[in-house]
């Protein structure tokens, strides 16, 4: 199975593996990269365990929170929301060519996401003109994966104390 990707495409992939190893492999390129076929951008990739979004389910997840367009993802909603378990969500620019998922990846949908297209006039002044071309791009932040890391810990840990707090409470009654 080939899957077409443009640059405004998020694509929603269900994954048979424990959270854990979810979590893992989207931090992980290499592994995605042959789990989908081609190189694909980690930062760009979320893993999502559908049973923490509730009664919001996952349609309404990707329509409010990735942005994508309403229409096709209500067709899929009996789908979507069905999915009980671990998720991965490519974001748009996630990957550049076409995907070919291998197990434990199953594809549930594509769908593009919703671009407002802005009302600007064309600058015509010479002034307005930039003048940082050839300026490479800034690299990325040293460390960005270790506070990725680090936030995923502090949240653990303010569960594992929350829960902590509610059997004391319990226990107290």
């Amino acid at each position: 199975m080939t899957i077409e990707t443009t640059i405004d495409t998020v694509h929603v992939f269900a994954v048979d593996l424990p959270m854990a190893e979810v979590a893992a492999l989207a931090d992980d390129p290499a592994r995605l990269a042959d789990l989908l076929g081609t190189e694909i951008d980690a930062t760009r990739v979320e893993a999502l365990d559908t049973t923490a979004l509730g009664d919001l389910g996952l349609s309404a997840y990707l329509v409010e929170g990735e942005g994508v367009e309403g229409g096709p993802v209500r067709g899929d909603a009996g789908r979507l929301n069905g999915r009980k378990g671990p998720v991965l969500i490519l974001r748009t620019r996630a990957a550049t060519k076409a995907l070919s998922p291998k197990p434990p990846l199953q594809h549930l949908g594509s769908y593009r996401t919703e671009r407002p297209t802005p009302a600007v006039t064309p600058l015509r002044a010479a002034s307005a003109e930039g003048s940082a071309a050839g300026v490479p791009p800034a690299a990325p932040a040293p460390g960005s994966a270790d506070r990725k890391a680090s936030g995923k810990v502090a949240m653990v840990a303010l569960f594992v104390a929350l829960l902590i707090a509610l059997i004391v409470w319990l226990v107290a009654i």
